[in-house]
């Protein structure tokens, strides 16, 4: 059986965007408050991609595919798309400080 490569990064990204924004909105108490502090973990989210990049190849030698994209490619895409929810809270905060 082949899956189609698109197919499968396209799932990836919409499960990992929808994991991490899931978490953003069910655990509002986790994670940065602030504007600045959620620009940092923002920063420091993308900042952490490209090394883990390089785990990839180690983890596919070892894992196998499926092991890769399940141990380090959806973890750090949900990090990402954490990471961004929690700072579009923070700044929805900011400029609606009275909806809390």
């Amino acid at each position: 059986m082949h899956v189609d490569p698109t197919f499968t990064v396209g799932f990836f990204g919409l499960g990992s965007a929808v994991l991490g924004f899931w978490t953003v909105v069910r655990f509002p108490s986790f994670g940065p408050q602030s504007v600045m502090s959620a620009i940092v973990v923002a920063a420091a989210a993308f900042l952490f991609q490209t090394p883990l990049l390089g785990l990839v190849d180690p983890a596919i030698a070892v894992l196998g595919t499926a092991g890769a994209l399940l141990l380090v490619i959806l973890p750090s895409l949900v990090v990402l798309f954490w990471s961004a929810g929690c700072l579009v809270r923070s700044l929805v905060a900011l400029a609606a400080p009275y909806r809390r």
